[in-house]
């Protein structure tokens, strides 16, 4: 007993210890960037992985449908048991007399066989004709890969993107807040010196109910943004492959996005060439025009050549060994119909396949006139955002010389404080907006935002 109390004294405080030390690494929140995040994203973001592992099972049916091509080798085997076989019956003296001794001297029943038998053969098969639907399926299966493969990278360019938009709205909901915070303790100063006033006579009641209403409405829209950031860390934990309960701390240092220039024609056209989904809608008119092909080769008849070598037992006016080459053609006479109506069904599946192709086309060039535009007005947001920040700066240096010589009250020095964070809060997101703007431009071109 004197050594178990010491002993569970210890466990307990190391017990106690571990827990703290789990709950303090726990609360410290982790710093991610913007590159870091977006690594994530492309590593850990299960629609990412889906459509990867997509791309690898479409290839894996494209090596199926090569293996049309070889020739085919196989080996069976087969017992068979009759319930009877027919005799043959030779009569007497049916094969000649000799002398006077015919033969066969009496009538001699020949059985054909036996009620089993066994037959074991390897044979190789090479079709002619039908290598014309092995290339049209192959023509399909390759098609599948690339239109796979434009899915893959059309879901990880929109992850990215989503990255990015998350991010910067976390980013301005941050400095938001702080504006607000600051909002609210410029209010909290101007109700005591209203209440002040109001006390001495130098104010109406009125104005002390508007301060307050003030600190209310800001105390509202703290809670709003308190729950809009709770909302996007969320969803950006759950785009970068984290739980969701993981505290993140994001770097507001973010990179400056210098966009590859170009002019709005060469956008257009570099996006037609290489956007992923134009690209997966190409992919689906080739395999759209190899199932057309493949109906039309349904009216070919099958041709293959083979050969065989088997070994048999038991069976009738055959060796025990022998072998076996030939030509087989088949041929499917009536189909009730089947062939040109699955032929008139592929010709409509092409046709919507081109349709869907120019559909496309046309949203990816308006996408990218839309981005284009937008990076253009962002820009100039920049500079006026820029210029009001100076603005806010210069008459929060004025308040505070006032206050220093008594000719302002201190709530309006937290006020400017206030509209010189709202202002920062803006230009912040004149700038997000601009790199947001660059990376919806890359997207709608086929580039990975960056």
């Amino acid at each position: 007993m004197t050594i178990r109390v010491p002993l569970i004294a210890i466990l307990f405080c190391v017990g106690t210890a571990v827990v703290f030390g789990q709950e303090r690494q726990a609360a410290t929140p982790r710093l991610i960037t913007l590159r870091e995040a977006l690594d994530l994203a492309s590593v850990n973001n299960h629609r990412v992985r889906l459509a990867r592992l997509s791309v690898d099972e479409k290839q894996r049916a494209s090596d199926v449908a090569r293996s049309g091509y070889f020739p085919v080798v196989r080996t069976d085997s087969s017992f068979m048991h009759v319930t009877d076989t027919q005799l043959v019956e030779l009569p007497s003296g049916s094969l000649g007399i000799v002398g006077n001794n015919p033969i066969p001297p009496r009538p001699l029943i020949i059985n054909q066989g036996s009620l089993s038998t066994t037959m074991f053969g390897t044979g190789i098969s090479q079709p002619l004709t039908p290598l014309l639907k092995v290339s049209a399926s192959n023509g399909i299966a390759h098609a599948d890969v690339e239109a796979s493969l434009g899915r893959a990278r059309a879901m990880e360019n929109s992850i990215a993107l989503r990255v990015h938009a998350v991010y910067y709205r976390i980013l301005i909901g941050d400095i938001r807040r702080s504006a607000l915070l600051a909002k609210i303790r410029a209010s909290e100063d101007l109700q005591s010196e209203r209440a002040q006033q109001v006390k001495y006579g130098s104010a109406l009641d009125a104005d002390l109910i508007e301060s307050r209403a003030q600190w209310l409405q800001a105390r509202q829209e703290l809670l709003t943004t308190d729950l809009q950031l709770f909302d996007l860390h969320a969803q950006f934990n759950e785009v970068i492959g984290l739980p969701l309960t993981t505290a993140v701390r994001l770097d507001p240092n973010v990179e400056a996005v210098v966009p590859e220039s170009c002019a709005l024609d060469a956008c257009v056209r570099l996006a037609v060439e290489s956007h992923p989904e134009i690209a997966e809608a190409r992919a689906e008119v080739e395999k759209a025009e190899s199932a057309v092909r493949l109906a039309k080769y349904d009216f070919v008849p099958d041709v293959d050549v083979f050969a065989r070598y088997s070994h048999q037992n038991n069976v009738p006016f055959l060796a025990s060994n022998f072998g076996t080459v030939g030509v087989r053609m088949s041929y499917e006479l009536f189909s009730g119909g089947r062939k040109h109506a699955t032929l008139r069904e592929r010709d409509v599946e092409l046709a919507e396949a081109r349709e869907n192709l120019a559909r496309i086309a046309d949203e990816v060039e308006l996408r990218v006139q839309t981005a284009y535009n937008k990076l253009e007005r962002t820009r100039q947001m920049i500079a006026v955002s820029d210029e009001l920040v100076s603005l806010r700066a210069e008459s929060r240096r004025m308040i505070v010389e006032q206050v220093a010589h008594g000719s302002a009250l201190r709530s309006q020095s937290l006020a400017i404080v206030a509209q010189e964070l709202e202002a920062k809060a803006a230009s912040l997101q004149s700038q997000l907006d601009y790199r947001q703007a660059a990376a919806e431009l890359d997207d709608a071109i086929g580039r990975t935002p960056r």
